[in-house]
């Protein structure tokens, strides 16, 4: 699969030098590792078995506000709260518990459920340099045994000057691109033979990147999955997301079941129709009759464009 994938990269880039992309067609997934104008936390939940640990860290050497919003999913539901952080701050906080800071006044309140979670920069100036300034990750964590899965948060540059309007382009103009298609490697379920019983099974999270938080409407779209297994064959799949969808593998589709796909690992690649997505896979590690569990992030293929919506800074 990897030699696969490599070889479809050395066409891309083949074909580049060839034909030249023009400036108003160039575009492409977001640059990650670096500090950012928003964030993007796929999976936050607080269910009294798990909790997730929320990290967000200021990374510049200027104090900057930061408005977030939970989603919840299912309901869709907002709940929205300010942070403050002083330069090179970092914040922690239990989804399930929240915070309340005196020092800087930021107040998180407790969540509790499943969903994502979306966080901007105020920016104190409109110069590129004061948008980026944010980096972040999440713990989810099973209480009983501290199981977890961890992940980073994924982070969308400004990459003009301007203020800070509540409206992020994501077009790779005022704002990186969202991705065009997200690739994951999996380990496929594995099922009792003899009484089908689930031993361990992986679970993919999506969410819109797209998304009005100014209006609470709630993003739907369908979800198309090409799944390629150890032996090269090609299978597809597809279904329906509104605000998030969280589905084991075999659930999107059988042959992500290794006794029904013949392997072990399969190559699954998620596009959004009608607007692009964001997730991760939980990874479920089977060693010595015990499970484990591992966060999976996607590699990102292609730009594509797409607004998120904050309310307008009062």
């Amino acid at each position: 699969m990897r030699i696969l994938r490599w070889a479809h990269g050395a066409i891309v880039v083949c074909c580049a030098l060839l034909f030249p992309l023009s400036a108003a067609g160039a575009g492409g997934p977001p640059a990650q590792k670096l500090p950012s104008a928003l964030l993007v936390y796929p999976l936050i939940e607080a269910t009294g078995e798990k909790d997730t640990r929320i990290e967000l860290v200021n990374l510049s050497g200027n104090p900057v506000s930061v408005e977030c919003f939970y989603v919840a999913s299912g309901s869709c539901n907002e709940v929205g709260f300010m942070v403050y952080l002083t330069p090179y701050q970092p914040l922690s906080w239990l989804a399930s518990g929240g915070k309340n800071d005196v020092m800087t006044g930021s107040s998180v309140p407790p969540f509790f459920g499943a969903g994502e979670m979306k966080c901007a920069v105020h920016p104190p100036h409109p110069e590129v340099q004061y948008h980026n300034a944010i980096q972040g990750r999440a713990i989810v964590f099973r209480i009983a045994d501290g199981q977890s899965a961890s992940y980073g948060a994924v982070g969308f540059q400004r990459l003009s000057d301007g203020e800070m309007t509540g409206t992020f382009s994501l077009n790779g103009t005022t704002y990186a691109q969202c991705p065009n298609k997200l690739h994951f490697e999996v380990l496929n379920d594995v099922f009792d033979e003899q009484t089908g019983a689930p031993l361990s099974t992986s679970e993919m999270i999506l969410v819109p990147c797209a998304e009005d938080l100014r209006l609470q409407i709630p993003t739907g779209m369908s979800v198309q999955v090409l799944i390629y297994n150890e032996f090269e064959s090609q299978y597809s799949a597809s279904f329906a997301l509104l605000c998030s969808d969280r589905r084991t593998l075999s659930e999107i589709a059988n042959t992500l079941n290794r006794a029904v796909g013949g392997t072990d690992t399969a190559h699954v690649v998620i596009r959004g129709v009608g607007g692009p997505v964001l997730g991760l896979v939980v990874d479920t590690l089977r060693f010595r009759g015990q499970n484990g569990t591992t966060g999976n992030e996607p590699s990102f293929e292609g730009g594509r464009s797409a607004t998120v919506y904050f309310p307008e800074p009062q």
